[in-house]
């Protein structure tokens, strides 16, 4: 009996898990999580982005089409696009004037040495301004530049 009884008592000590063990399941599966979390918000944002090129595709689309129509751009400096949108009429077809993250897409009526030209800015994912062009991306809260149909500054 006293075999049966040793036995007994190794099994039910072996029979668990240790608190050590259990928290490194616990770190392990926490990191994995983490690194999951990151991929999908990567995922998310680069979707984002690939909504407002999109949009502004279709901005700089319509833009061309009432220029070659009128022979004109619409006037006036840095502005929202959906105060455009009615001057465009039929050529606005369906052109969104955000980004994808909701925030409002800009057009800019330009003079390049004499020449009418325009461009279409998307601020990224925060909404605000960089300032200057640099010819290249960072990150979601870079700039995207459209002049005259041709992406000046974008991740794509």
């Amino acid at each position: 009996m006293d075999r049966t009884k040793a036995r007994a008592e190794r099994t039910r000590r072996e029979g668990g898990f240790t608190l050590i063990e259990i928290l490194v399941v616990l770190v392990v599966l926490s990191l994995v999580a983490g690194i999951a979390i990151q991929t999908a918000l990567f995922a998310f944002d680069v979707a984002r982005l690939g909504r407002s090129v999109a949009n502004m595709r279709q901005v700089a689309s319509a833009l061309m089409q009432y220029e070659t129509a009128t022979s004109t751009l619409p006037p006036g400096g840095l502005q929202p696009v959906s105060a455009i949108l009615p001057t465009l009429g039929n050529q606005a077809g369906r052109v969104f004037p955000t980004d994808g993250w909701g925030n409002a897409l800009y057009y800019e009526q330009l003079d390049i040495n004499g020449v009418a030209s325009f461009r279409v800015y998307c601020y990224g994912k925060d909404g605000t301004p960089d300032g200057g062009i640099t010819g290249s991306w960072i990150d979601f809260y870079t700039d995207t530049v459209i002049e005259n149909g041709v992406f000046v500054q974008t991740k794509w």
